[in-house]
């Protein structure tokens, strides 16, 4: 059965009807009145200082002299390997399993870190290149670069000698066995290996939600139908019907291959698995590793995207299109002239162009069919080019603190100029400035439809009296931006309205000419010949800007803003949680210093719009597999509790255990609180519990029998089955199992196996008389238990929180491009004093040996151990410091704070040169990316709107702001979703103010007089 071709017409993807225009075409406001004509603007030679000026490639065609956008060499946000057909699937192993070689056949626990399931896509480069740099659009794709290409960087040389083995290509397809075919009309189709191959694109995504997607599937049979034209079925059937088709069998035989793959090596002995995976790491090393000046360094992402489909963010329009092959001849390669340059695969022709480009950092590009775009082969975020490029940036941000006062009172004056240039470029600014968006760039026909402020169109904002304006567009990436924003400059308020009215072009009558939907709100220009109006440039925007200071672009502004940001909320991280509505909330432990930093960040990734694509199915299975952590818990607590009324009477322990002597008993009530489970689920639970048990044991038994044959045969010992063995044999088998961790043989098993037969019967027995068969039980030990697995509960409910709020939120991006990493490591080792002062360990718990009571034990029996044996003891066995042991990795000695949960190894490697501050020494405490960042943020109403029911640390800054601090009443956002039903407690739906007013009340102010056409 083939997935449905489903109608256009409601594809959500057809263009916006324009809103009502509030104004009359005699409408006489003064400020359609021409103005001055836009002076002469001088081109800024500092613009090619940026630190990213040797990314692009620059057209020498005089038609075209448009940089091209950069491409980061390791975003392959839509590269996975459920694009890879067949065959080339199973050959073809991704970095990622490499760290996947568990011995468990566990089902991998995706959700257990939170920025790396993020950081799902999130990790790829956000770094608006579009922002700075002209549109590529006009640069057609070529199989071979022209001539007249060339690739230029800032001029200052990078490198004298670099020496690869350039990119690694995609395995070839290898084509259907017979008797799987396509089916068109219920019947076999003999299609050739070109477009079996893109069919076999489909199949792969046949049970995933893309081929849901209406756009997805006309794209790609878009792209379908033309191959068949190239290269027909050799039957000569005729493909004319979407709906037709049927991808089943090949989806199966893909399936197949997958699933046998999986079990192959779900069955390999640990040692030939981890054998694999070194091998494999060891091919991988060859590719990976270069020479920059006779010096190792790692290289990124080394190989060429394979074909597929293109899946993109958000709803891409572009989604399904096929991603065509890279060949060698599509590959320009960056190389030591004096060495010879790394050759192609055999038989696949030759580069497109070895250059010898030292004022560029990257060793090989590309451009991809889909978007037009340039993809580079860069070296590793740990290289010394990536990470002195990174500090680089950040200080520049951090420049801009010195001069962003002047910026700013330029900008105000400009917002009143007499030249609608000035004025147009003054007000832009001031939306970049004030909420964090991207200056955007113009698009071709043939590219997404995707907007920044330069480029919006009028029927993209709608002006809401008194001082809002309703945007509504696809921002970078198709993900889709709509705010209220609350305009605090009144001219900037009435810009935009005059803005959305005309270009201050008058017709022939003498009339102004109104604007269209589909016309820019900033134009540039206006060119007669031509006769249309063209948006803004966001060249003209970074012009503006450099003239401060060098290298300065809207880019920047946006970084300063994310950092200064980040760091003016998390210096009111104790604030925040002492707002927090519940008393458990308002600890100072290390999982309320997680909420409040994943707060803080949640916030800078929504004021820079940083979204990804929620997937309900996997939102879905993290709220079920949460849900099940706390009903295991639950469960847990009903156990001890059950042991505690069958051995003990509530008289007698509430007569020996005074709350004065025992501290625990003050939560006697909650201690034995009813645990109100299902008992139908709770035999479920037990009789799943033994089951899973009976299928790890088995399967471990299984696993360690492989790893005793493989290593027998490792030694040449395989195949010994006979039962009189040498003493030498038995000897070297009897090594083995010992050097097998766990070994257990048959008898073992069996006897494992009887056990748990035995306590299926002990719970079912229990379950029955609701008594436990405990034969002793520790009423101090039981307690302190219970007590422990409900701040257990507690961590899990605020992990879902956190997920929940998060789920389309892409915390990676900004923490990776925006956020200055100092910032966080001066938070972390403030933080870790603090707790350590405070006594805290590892995990949150205190500083002391925990108390070791006898069973059967009565209070008052016990000898009282020493308080300085204690206090020595404690400290002997708190492990608090925190070395890595990795070279490549952050060494902060945290005591307490483990750093793993706010940067991921990879962000450890790539910001390690953050472990020091400014002065070259060990990053401290009192380290800031600015002075008095609080008063320095930037607006965070989508934030605080987006918090759900308050409580965000937006609102606490808005309040802060008016001089009054009012926290909310509850805590972080909590989004509307189809999994909410399985939340014990509902979801609050936000609800949206609607505002709207008919017109704009008139200002006779003479500073907004009429702006004429530039």
């Amino acid at each position: 059965m083939s997935a449905p071709l489903a109608s256009t017409s409601t594809n959500g993807h057809a263009k916006r009807q324009a809103k009502p225009s509030l104004f009359s075409d005699s409408d006489s406001d003064d400020d359609d009145k021409p103005l001055a004509k836009k002076p002469k603007v001088e081109e800024e030679s500092d613009l090619s200082s940026d630190s990213d000026s040797d990314l692009p490639l620059t057209a020498v065609s005089s038609q075209n002299g448009n940089a091209v956008k950069k491409e980061s060499g390791s975003d392959n946000d839509d590269d996975d390997d459920s694009d890879a057909p067949l065959t080339a699937l199973v050959n073809k192993k991704s970095d990622s399993d490499d760290d996947n070689d568990d011995d468990d056949d566990e089902e991998e626990d995706d959700d257990d870190d939170d920025d790396d399931d993020d950081d799902d896509n999130d990790d790829d480069d956000d770094d608006d290149d579009d922002d700075d740099k002209p549109s590529s659009r006009s640069i057609k794709p070529n199989r071979k670069p022209p001539k007249t290409m060339s690739i230029t960087g800032s001029g200052e040389k990078k490198w004298d000698t670099l020496i690869h083995k350039g990119p690694r290509f995609a395995d070839p397809y290898q084509p259907l066995p017979r008797d799987v075919k396509l089916k068109y009309e219920g019947k076999p189709v003999d299609l050739p290996p070109e477009t079996e191959e893109v069919a076999m694109f489909y199949a792969v995504k046949l049970e995933t939600q893309h081929a849901q997607n209406a756009i997805f599937n006309r794209n790609f049979f878009d792209d379908f139908k033309a191959d068949l034209k190239k290269y027909p079925p050799r039957d000569g059937t005729q493909i004319k019907s979407f709906d037709k088709l049927d991808f089943r069998d090949m989806y199966k035989h893909w399936k197949a291959l997958r699933d046998a793959e999986t079990e192959r090596k779900k069955n390999l002995a640990p040692s030939a698995r981890k054998r694999e995976i070194e091998e494999r790491k060891l091919e991988d090393n060859k590719w990976k590793v270069c020479l920059v000046d006779g010096v190792e360094q790692r290289v990124g992402n080394v190989n060429v995207e394979p074909p597929g489909l293109f899946l993109g963010r958000g709803a891409h329009p572009k989604a399904g299109k096929v991603k065509r092959r890279i060949f060698p001849g599509d590959i320009t390669i960056n190389h030591s002239a004096d060495h010879p340059a790394p050759q192609p695969p055999a038989g696949m022709g030759h580069w497109a162009e070895v250059v010898e480009k030292k004022d560029v950092t990257w060793l090989a590009y590309w451009k991809e069919n889909i978007n037009g775009q340039y993809k580079y082969v860069f070296l590793d975020a740990t290289s010394n080019f990536k990470t002195n490029s990174d500090r680089e940036k950040f200080e520049k941000a951090r420049k801009l603190d010195t001069v962003v006062k002047q910026i700013r009172r330029d900008v105000n004056k400009n917002l009143k100029s007499k030249v609608r240039h000035e004025r147009q470029i003054a007000t832009i600014v001031w939306l970049i400035d004030n909420f964090s968006l991207r200056a955007g760039n113009e698009k071709g026909e043939d590219e997404a439809e995707t907007y920044g402020v330069c480029s919006l169109r009028c029927e993209h904002a709608q002006i809401k009296m008194p001082d809002t304006i309703h945007l509504e567009f696809l921002g970078k990436d198709s993900m889709k931006f709509e705010e209220d924003l609350k305009i605090t400059n009144p001219d900037v308020f009435k810009n935009m309205a005059m803005f959305l009215k005309s270009n201050g072009i008058k017709d022939q009558s003498g009339n102004f000419i109104r604007k269209k939907p589909s016309d820019p709100i900033f134009c540039a220009p206006f060119d007669s010949a031509n006769g249309k109006m063209q948006p803004l440039q966001p060249n003209s925007v970074n012009q503006f800007l450099a003239k401060y200071m060098k290298g300065l672009s809207a880019k920047v502004f946006r970084t300063y803003n994310a950092s200064v940001t980040f760091q003016g909320l998390l210096e009111q991280t104790e604030e925040w949680i002492k707002s927090r509505p519940i008393a458990a909330e308002r600890e100072i432990n290390q999982t309320n210093l997680r909420l409040a930093y994943n707060e803080a960040n949640r916030q800078v990734a929504i004021l820079c719009n940083h979204q990804k694509t929620v997937n309900p199915m996997l939102l879905n299975r993290n709220l079920e597999r949460t849900q099940d952590k706390i009903f295991q818990i639950r469960y847990e607590i009903l156990k001890e509790q059950q042991k505690i009324l069958t051995l003990h009477k509530i008289g007698e322990l509430k007569k020996d255990y005074k709350p004065k002597e025992f501290p625990f008993m003050k939560q006697f009530d909650k201690i034995m609180q009813k645990q109100d489970l299902d008992p139908e689920k709770v035999e479920q639970y037990e009789q799943q519990y033994i089951t899973d048990k009976k299928t790890k044991l088995e399967s471990t038994f299984k696993r360690q029998q492989s790893e005793f044959q493989y290593q027998l045969e490792q030694k040449g010992l395989a195949g010994e089955e006979s039962k009189k063995k040498s003493k030498k044999i038995k000897d070297v088998e009897e090594q083995v199992r010992s050097s097998i961790k766990g070994f257990k043989d048959k008898k073992q098993v069996d006897e494992e196996l009887k056990a748990l037969n035995e306590t299926a019967k002990r719970l079912e027995k229990e379950r029955k008389t609701n008594k436990s068969q405990a034969t002793s039980c520790n009423f101090a030990s039981s307690a302190k238990k219970i007590l422990s697995k409900y701040e257990m509960i507690k961590k899990q409910e605020a992990e879902l929180v956190n997920k929940n709020n998060t789920s389309d939120v892409a915390l990676s991006t900004s923490k990776l491009n925006y956020i200055d990493p100092r910032i966080t490591l001066a938070w972390l080792k403030e933080w870790d004093n603090r707790l350590a002062d405070m006594g805290q360990g590892k995990g949150g718990s205190k500083l002391k040996v925990k108390k070791e009571e006898q069973e059967d034990v009565k209070p008052g029996k016990k000898g009282a151990k020493n308080a300085k044996a204690t206090k020595k003891s404690a400290a002997a066995k708190a492990g608090i410091a925190n070395s890595t042991g990795d070279s490549e990795k952050m060494e902060l000695g945290l005591q307490v704070m483990n750093i793993s949960q706010f940067f991921a190894n990879a962000l450890q490697k790539k910001f390690k040169w953050a472990a020091s501050g400014d002065d070259g020494r060990d990053i401290t405490p009192s380290w800031v990316f600015v002075k008095d960042a609080q008063s320095k943020m930037r607006k965070l109403d989508s934030a605080e709107r987006k918090g759900g029911d308050g409580g965000s640390m937006a609102a606490m800054t808005d309040a802060a702001d008016s001089k009054e601090v009012k926290p909310k009443a509850n805590g972080v956002l909590k989004k509307q979703t189809a999994a909410d039903q399985k939340l014990s407690k509902p979801i609050k739906a936000v609800d949206k103010a609607e505002e709207s007013d008919d017109s704009l009340s008139s200002d006779n102010d003479d500073d907004d007089k009429p702006l004429a056409a530039s």
